[in-house]
């Protein structure tokens, strides 16, 4: 099994509706593309000073399918339109377990 992480640091400035609309487009991806097994994505709950704004944890059987996911259209069409704009910098990591 492969585990994605991705961390998303909000612009300063990014009202919470835009958040909102941001954890709403991810909320969509395993709906679209059947190679997720697992998904979950949050908006940070600002307990510690620096978290990034929102996180995803989603698992694959495979590289294979994890590779299928991240240049899935979807990402382009539903996540980059809501997210691109408000989107300070990101980071990923994928491992085994």
């Amino acid at each position: 099994m492969i585990q994605h992480i991705t961390l998303i640091h909000f612009k300063d400035g990014t009202s919470d509706e835009r958040k909102q609309a941001v954890l709403a487009a991810f909320e969509q991806l395993p709906g679209l593309i059947p190679q997720v097994k697992a998904f979950r994505v949050g908006l940070d709950m600002a307990l510690l000073e620096g978290n990034a704004g929102l996180a995803v944890v989603a698992e694959f059987a495979s590289e294979e399918d994890f590779l299928a996911y991240s240049t899935h259209v979807a990402h382009t069409e539903v996540i980059y339109p809501v997210c691109g704009e408000v989107m300070a910098s990101y980071a990923t990591s994928q491992f085994a377990f």
